[in-house]
């Protein structure tokens, strides 16, 4: 459609009524999508639907479960086996420099970079 209008005559009649028709569909396709889209929403919580998504998206409380709490068990009930003031933090991941420096047969474990040695 925004082909047409740019690079078309829009004076012509065949160019609107293929305009026309482009802009039925859309508004057709938009209203179907919508209500699927309110349907698929109903399936889960009869207010706030699905609290992972928005809209085609993940939420950003989805974003945030997925990044700062995310707990894997075999059983949601053994975290109710964990004290309240237990604190779960994840492993981070190594940077490839850190994994350089990790690394003991690297030549850059030998040398202190703080060091103040002159040159000769």
């Amino acid at each position: 459609g925004e082909r047409v209008r740019q690079h078309g005559d829009l004076q012509d009649l065949n160019v609107q009524t293929i305009l026309a028709e482009l802009d039925e569909d859309d508004a057709a396709i938009k209203s179907r999508l919508s209500s699927m889209l309110e349907q698929w929403h109903g399936a889960f919580h009869p207010i706030w639907g699905a609290i992972f998504n928005a809209g085609y998206q993940d939420s950003r409380f989805g974003f945030y479960v997925e990044n700062y709490a995310c707990l894997y068990s075999s059983r949601a009930t053994n975290l109710g086996l964990s004290s309240t003031e237990r604190s779960f933090r994840t492993t981070t991941e190594m940077l490839p420099h850190d994994k350089l420096l990790a690394d003991p047969m690297s030549e850059f474990t030998d040398t202190n970079p703080w060091s103040v040695e002159e040159v000769a």
